[in-house]
């Protein structure tokens, strides 16, 4: 038979819950196909396969305070409608320009936001671990994977010098008289990092109550996974300077990685060790019986739910509105190559540089004869797949070509208007190196600034006038003055970028 005090706890909770549990599916229902993309990522990249693993891990910790939840008072929180708005407008611009991580952002920021709404302050803190904890659902990180592998290669290299290795480093490649080193992305310890910071941030919660404490130690799990590749890449260096290149190989490459992986798993759990402290907190059961009373004295905050459930469900209804009524336009884009810049040809075989961007509308490559080459890509539509800008195009064939460095600067055309390019600096292992100089082309907008092409892309979408907009990249090689080549090509592009420009019709 049941007990009054668990009566009385189910009568308190019933109402708030019922709504948090009732949004979560209209939520589920209006945002499944981001949540269907969330999915595909975490099962389809190493990198984010623990994200499968977060919802549980938030259950637990949930349940973990389940005692102090039931002691405390659930009071709606109005002033969390502004941040559910803003999450969901994040959602509408990720949409808008295609843009995944700002959509997996906002749909993850409404669900904790969610239970902040419906269930209040005094919860939220008792629940404020596994509420932040959410974050790691979003698939992010590889973004950090060029700014890790220039890391990797300045530690390693210091390390080889203290060390009294002979070294020589270009860039990401790493020579020793032995043979050459590349940090590429498997090198740069993204896996091992994100990893490294999900299971620190478990730990520091677990063994530690105090502040300063659990800050420490998380911010010694972001440091150490950082450095121990650094070190993970020195020691199979030195493998192969002081033993055999053969034994740095990639097979033995990847055991010594696994292998120092669970290694630096192991230094973090000892760690926690130090200084360790108790974080179970005990609710008493008076201590509960109180805060039920205290709730059952608060009659008036049953009547406010229908308010708190409308204003919550209303942000997601005006979402769906949106959505379905900025469908996608598609514009219309052609390439005129009949006023192209110098005697060209068409030669995108036979290219040493070669971008590489996926499923453009219209795409050309010529090269001015014994002066530079160029490349053009267009895209009508954006969607999955169908970018202008993203992470799977390429301003060089990457099986070839690693980025040395780049730099954002801003230019004068021929008409004495500004405009910002980006130029790469890019390395093969065979010695070649090249300058790419390149940046975005909308109807309205010339700039080499990612985020602010996507922004008016987005804009666009929303004003359905659609998407389109093509990519300009002009490229040399040069063998040593890497200082005359920047002057070289800048010049090259401030005499072509119209022309080339003008081979671009949006119709």
């Amino acid at each position: 038979m049941e007990t009054p005090l668990k009566k009385v706890i189910f009568d308190v909770l019933k109402v708030p819950l019922v709504l948090l549990i009732l949004w979560f599916l209209v939520w589920a229902i209006i945002f499944q196909n981001t949540l269907s993309s969330v999915y595909s990522v975490w099962m389809g990249s190493n990198t984010y396969a623990h994200g499968i693993f977060v919802i549980p891990v938030v259950l637990y910790f949930i349940y973990d305070r389940w005692p102090q939840v039931l002691a405390a008072k659930p009071k709606p929180s109005y002033i969390t409608i502004i941040p559910m708005l803003l999450l969901q407008g994040l959602w509408l611009l990720g949409y808008a320009a295609d843009v995944e991580l700002f959509k997996h952002a906002a749909v993850f920021g409404m669900l904790s936001c969610s239970i902040v709404m419906f269930l209040g302050w005094n919860i939220s803190r008792i629940l404020w671990f596994p509420l932040v904890f959410m974050v790691f659902a979003i698939p992010a990180g590889e973004e950090l994977v060029p700014a890790f592998q220039v890391i990797t290669a300045d530690i390693s290299v210091q390390l080889l010098r203290w060390t009294g290795v002979p070294v020589y480093r270009d860039g990401l490649f790493i020579s020793i008289p032995e043979g050459m080193f590349e940090v590429a992305e498997a090198c740069s310890g993204i896996r091992f990092f994100v990893a490294c910071v999900v299971m620190g941030s478990i730990i520091s919660y677990v063994s530690y109550s105090t502040l300063w404490k659990r800050l420490a130690f998380f911010s010694f799990s972001i440091v150490l996974p950082i450095f121990a590749n650094s070190v993970r890449v020195y020691g199979t260096i030195l493998v192969g300077h002081f033993i055999d290149m053969k034994y740095a190989s990639e097979a033995d490459h990847l055991v010594y990685g696994w292998g120092f992986f669970a290694f630096v798993v192991l230094v973090l759990v000892v760690c926690s060790k130090l200084g360790a402290e108790e974080t179970g907190s005990k609710i008493e059961k008076n201590d509960t019986a109180s805060g039920v009373a205290t709730l059952i004295n608060d009659a008036w905050l049953h009547q406010r739910w229908g308010v708190i459930a409308l204003l919550a469900v209303l942000p997601l209804a005006i979402t769906l509105i949106v959505h379905q009524s900025s469908a996608k336009e598609k514009a219309s884009i052609t390439l005129d190559t009949s006023n192209q810049p110098g005697k060209t040809v068409y030669s995108r075989e036979g290219s040493a540089w070669m971008p590489i961007f996926t499923n453009p509308t219209v795409v050309h490559f010529g090269q001015a004869i014994d002066e530079f080459d160029y490349f053009l890509a267009g895209y009508a539509l954006s969607k999955p797949g169908t970018e202008l800008v993203s992470d799977h195009n390429h301003l060089f064939n990457v099986s070839k070509w690693r980025q040395i460095s780049s730099e954002s600067l801003q230019l004068k055309n021929s008409s004495h208007e500004v405009f910002r390019v980006n130029l790469l600096h890019v390395g093969a292992a065979n010695g070649q190196k090249r300058l790419i100089a390149y940046w975005y082309y909308l109807p309205n907008l010339s700039s080499s600034n990612r985020l602010k092409v996507k922004l008016v892309q987005a804009v666009s979408v929303l004003g359905r006038k659609g998407a389109a907009g093509a990519v300009i990249a002009l490229s040399i090689p040069y063998a040593h003055d890497l200082d005359l080549a920047k002057v070289q090509l800048t010049s090259i592009v401030t005499k072509n970028s119209i022309a080339l420009e003008n081979m671009v019709r949006f119709d």
